[in-house]
Formats: structure tokens, C-alpha cells, sequence
């Protein structure tokens, strides 16, 4: 039986989601958010949620070199809280280390040399960091399964 998932690049200005399924071990950015407004983020991740009803929730979580917490690290904790409270699913925390630069690098990649990063860029930047947390997480979880 396979579950679906949907993964969050959590950040304080934009929240990068993504939706995948654990079968195929695939993720594919879906949205971003703004995460600065007056009710948050929550009507649209509730939305999301809704069109895509997914079994398990994944959060990455920004953890510096030595691999401690950071204090975005324990706000993306504050948001995982959030999200199994108001939407009552399993949440799951992944190591997202480097995701977000990545994900700029295919970005910066795909855009013309001399140009800046503009805002929709940066919003699938955020997308791509989610589908990697969620591929990671997808890919940790089958390491575990096929562990004899």
C-alpha cells in the first residue's frame, strides 16, 4: 500500500511544498506560501491538503554544520506542531541541510546569465528544496525498510 505525503520547506517569508508518493519514492512541487501574513499560511496549506489529502506530512528542518538545531530549526518544529494539530496527521522531520542550495543551484541554472533571482524564481526554488526533503525522506525511509 502506498502513501502519499507532502513535504515543507519551511521558511519566515515563503513555505516551498511538495506532494509525492512513498511507492514511487517521486515528489513534485505543487506550491508556495507566503508565511509573513496576518493568518499565516494556513488557508492555503489547508487547501492543499484538502486537494491532496495526504497521509503523512514531512518537514524539513535547517540544522547548522555540526548538525544541531538552529532557531529556524526549532521554528519548523513550531510549524510541524501546528500542522499535526490543526490538520491531524503524522509529522515527520528530515535533515534538510543544503536542500535550499541545491535547489538555487538548478534555479540559478535555468537563469539567464547577469539576471537576478526574481520572485517567481524564488518560489520554485522553495517548490524544488520541498520535493528534495521529500525525496530524501522517501529515500531514508526505503534504506530502513530493506534493512534485513
Amino acid at each position: 500500500m502506498s502513501n502519499t505525503a507532502m513535504g515543507f520547506d519551511f521558511g519566515t517569508k515563503r513555505i516551498g511544498i511538495a506532494t509525492g508518493q512513498d511507492l514511487t519514492g517521486t515528489a513534485q512541487g505543487v506550491a508556495t506560501v507566503g508565511n509573513s501574513g496576518k493568518n499565516g499560511p494556513w488557508n492555503e496549506i489547508a487547501e492543499l491538503i484538502h486537494q491532496w489529502q495526504p497521509d503523512m506530512l514531512v518537514v524539513g528542518l535547517p540544522l547548522d554544520k555540526e548538525g544541531a538545531e538552529t532557531m529556524l530549526s526549532t521554528a519548523a518544529r513550531q510549524f510541524g506542531t501546528e500542522l499535526a494539530s490543526r490538520f491531524a496527521r503524522p509529522v515527520h522531520y528530515i535533515d534538510e541541510t543544503l536542500t535550499s542550495r541545491v535547489a538555487e543551484s538548478l534555479v540559478a541554472e535555468a537563469t539567464p546569465a547577469g539576471k537576478r533571482m526574481i520572485g517567481r524564481q524564488q518560489g520554485l526554488r522553495d517548490q524544488i528544496a520541498a520535493e528534495l526533503i521529500l525525496s530524501t525522506f522517501f529515500n531514508e525511509q526505503s534504506q530502513k525498510n530493506n534493512v534485513v
